[in-house]
């Protein structure tokens, strides 16, 4: 709404349309559009095409001399298409031309002009060396940002977010590249219209301001992935005009590589912390363990070279633990439960002590594994149940609130019963919720938390990093609910259901009560690995005992 009412708040520029191109949104943008602005041309896609087929789709149907690719995120000054067709009509060979774009807090948004990202300068800007040294000719080039932000400058490529040109060079270089789904069509098309010797022009003689990203916020796609796919993409279609394109593809790849594995730990940050406190816990635990029994069983003084003499015995239980904790999902789903890391390490025990017994170079002493076992999972389990202790129940109150811990929640409909638990969630500060949004089945309605569609749940989970999903019972049936739970089974985040009535239980549950709120925790033992490991342990130990108890009567009978 803001960024229409903007374009029709600029002065006169003769005669316009404007098209508007929806692609497959969630709220309720589509009847705004038919209600606000009935002379606004609304094009409605059946599903996400992507960016450029969505460009595509309009540039069809547009009529105009000139054309603007605007995002839906942006608003525009009051000047902006006069002076820019001002210049684009005095200068003919301007191919395509940017205003100057701000972010929301007035600084420059570097991507409103660019050189095309050759392998040196985009790794250099992937590895952080732009952003400290942003005056270098060389470390800067990549948003060209040694160049005066207030001068018109001839650059090779400018933002996406918003590009004006005429409509004869769409007919002399053809539309968008359609095999860009999400970024970097831009930079081709730039790329496209300086091959056949037009400019970019970037003229900072007008401002507008782009709320980055806010289009693609609630898009079930994973956008890091996509960025560095379009980016791949990119120097594929033009390697041929690199000189040692094998060696600067691996560069590329490599830096690509490194920021992607950067961005994703950070996104993961709960899980690596996890993972780095059970792994110090078996390092301390076999330290301790060869300390202890070696100084009073064999009455020898431990060295470093002692531990190192030991390291196989400790890598066969690291990776006995990987494997069990991979395989029992102790990080991907229920990472601070203590009965879950307790099991963990008892299989892992379990396979390492087996495999000392047919592996003779790690046949060292047992007694070091069963301490080790017994101290890491004691120390595993002990600091799990110390943040349940901190964190969930306020036995000790600290101000300090990391993320390892934080309860992000979505709640499924946007009903007046799913608003309820909403509030409740915010109201309830010991529970220590936020309430990330709303994910129903239908449009937007009601509330600005609006996540996205439930046929998008899990990229939605993924991309908003949610570990809780609450669900009030009159939003779903128990069929949908088994198929919904079993959608969800790789994903990371526990089911909590709102009973109603408090007369459900489906599988375990714990219920967990909220300023007046029942949760019933969900857990569905058909997929997950530790109930079926721990149902066939039962299976065994019971069948055994029932032979040896029944043996007698057998050998009697035959």
């Amino acid at each position: 709404r803001q960024c229409l009412q903007s374009v029709l708040n600029t002065n006169e520029f003769g005669a316009f349309e404007i098209i508007v191109v929806d692609n497959y949104s969630h709220d309720d943008s589509c009847q705004m559009v038919k209600n606000e602005f009935p002379q606004i041309k609304l094009i409605r896609n059946k599903e996400n095409l992507g960016f450029s087929k969505a460009v595509n789709i309009g540039l069809e149907k547009s009529k105009g001399e000139f054309i603007c690719l605007l995002n839906p995120d942006t608003l525009v000054s009051d000047n902006t298409f006069n002076k820019l067709l001002d210049y684009i009509t005095l200068n003919p060979n301007t191919g395509c031309i940017g205003p100057k774009i701000l972010n929301p807090d007035g600084t420059l948004q570097l991507a409103c002009k660019r050189s095309f990202p050759d392998p040196f300068s985009a790794f250099f800007k992937l590895i952080g060396l732009s952003r400290l040294f942003p005056k270098s000719i060389r470390f800067g080039k990549y948003n060209l940002t040694f160049l005066d932000e207030n001068k018109i400058h001839d650059v090779d490529a400018i933002s996406g977010s918003f590009m004006l040109f005429p409509k004869l060079i769409v007919n002399k270089i053809g539309a968008f590249d359609e095999s860009f789904f999400m970024y970097g069509e831009d930079l081709d098309f730039c790329h496209r219209i300086k091959q056949i010797g037009y400019n970019i022009i970037y003229n900072p003689i007008t401002s507008i301001i782009h709320y980055k990203g806010e289009s693609a916020k609630t898009a079930p796609y994973d956008m890091i992935q996509l960025f560095y796919i379009a980016f791949h993409k990119y120097y594929e279609k033009y390697n041929d005009q690199y000189t040692s394109w094998k060696l600067l593809h691996f560069i590329v790849s490599f830096g690509i590589s490194i920021r992607k594995l950067l961005a994703y730990l950070k996104i993961y940050s709960t899980r690596i912390i996890s993972i780095l406190l059970d792994f110090s816990s078996i390092l301390f635990s076999f330290i301790v363990s060869m300390f202890f029994w070696y100084s009073n069983y064999y009455h020898e003084i431990v060295t470093i070279s002692t531990l190192q003499a030991h390291w196989l015995l400790f890598l066969d239980f690291i990776l006995c633990w990987i494997i069990s904790s991979y395989w029992l999902h102790l990080y991907k789903k229920d990472y601070l439960s203590y009965g879950r890391s307790l099991v963990v390490f008892f299989f892992a025990f379990f396979l390492s002590a087996t495999t000392t017994y047919f592996i003779a170079v790690i046949a060292y002493s047992r007694a070091v594994l069963i301490i080790t076992f017994f101290l890491a999972a004691i120390i595993s389990a002990g600091w799990r149940i110390g943040i349940y202790i901190l964190y969930r129940y306020r036995k000790i109150n600290l101000s300090v609130r990391t993320p390892l811990f934080t309860r992000r929640a979505a709640v499924l409909g946007t009903g007046n019963e799913s608003m309820r638990v909403g509030n409740s969630l915010n109201h309830t500060l010991e529970a220590h919720f936020i309430l990330i949004g709303y994910i129903s089945d239908g449009n937007q309605s009601g509330t600005d938390k609006f996540l996205g569609r439930l046929e998008d749940v899990t990229g939605l989970i993924k991309n908003h990093n949610i570990n809780e999903l609450i669900i009030p019972e009159n939003f779903i049936n128990i069929r949908e609910l088994i198929q919904l739970l079993d959608k969800l089974s790789g994903a990371n985040v526990n089911c909590k259901l709102v009973p109603k009535g408090e007369n459900m239980l489906i599988g375990k549950g714990m219920v967990e009560n909220l300023a007046g709120v029942p949760l019933l925790n969900i857990e569905l033992p058909l997929f997950d690995n530790i109930h079926q490991f721990t149902k066939r342990c039962f299976d065994l130990i019971l069948s055994s005992g029932l032979i040896l108890f029944t043996l007698p009567i057998h050998l009697y009978f035959l």
